[in-house]
């Protein structure tokens, strides 16, 4: 009688277990400092969720800078703005010699119509590197959507004398529908090239 009532203990303590680890499980997401071994419980679903996923690895490695970048990233996708600056921003202060972070702040203040922010993120950006032409390129479409085309064509060209790549549509579709890149295209080939040559023909010799 008492093996039997030991037996029934036992089962219920691992049933109550059982319990504990499903609610655990679900309420994962949204916590912090979770165990890897708890985190176990997720990696079904986080080969399918980018954010758990970079929620698991950061769960282990909560210094990776890298990791909440991205992370910050798949929240601008999912228009998560608020999630994003905060992932940006820890990105920013353990990693402060990296422009990038401080680029996708600005990135994520652009989409929320906060220009001023966003041109503040761009030059502090360009300022902790001044070779990085993303940060130049996005400085210029600050200028264009308050209309000072002259300063966003200088800036364009700053950015294409650092990576000759943005004006390629293949690495930059955004220059199918600027117009002003267009004509960054053109000064940027004339300064390397020196003149237009003119359009003459061929007569069959």
């Amino acid at each position: 009688m008492k093996g039997k009532r030991l037996t029934a203990a036992v089962l219920a303590a691992s049933a109550m277990l059982s319990c504990a680890h499903r609610r655990v499980a679900q309420d994962l997401p949204d916590s912090e400092g979770v165990s890897v071994d708890v985190s176990s419980l997720w990696k079904k679903e986080a080969t399918s969720d980018p954010i758990t996923a970079y929620k698991l690895r950061l769960a282990s490695d909560p210094d990776n800078a890298a990791l909440h970048n991205n992370l910050g990233n798949q929240y601008v996708i999912r228009n998560q703005m608020k999630d994003a600056l905060r992932e940006f921003r820890e990105a920013a202060r353990l990693d402060r010699d990296s422009p990038v972070p401080w680029n996708n702040i600005g990135t994520t203040y652009k989409k929320m119509g906060k220009l001023g922010q966003a041109m503040d993120a761009f030059k502090h950006s360009v300022d902790i590197d001044e070779r990085y032409a993303l940060g130049y390129y996005n400085i210029g479409t600050i200028f264009d959507e308050r209309g000072d085309y002259d300063n966003a064509i200088e800036s364009y060209l700053k950015a294409v004398s650092l990576k000759p790549g943005l004006i390629e549509p293949r690495q930059n579709p955004q220059i199918l529908e600027n117009r002003n890149l267009m004509v960054v295209k053109l000064r940027h080939w004339l300064e390397e090239s020196g003149n237009i040559a003119l359009p003459l023909d061929r007569l069959p010799e």
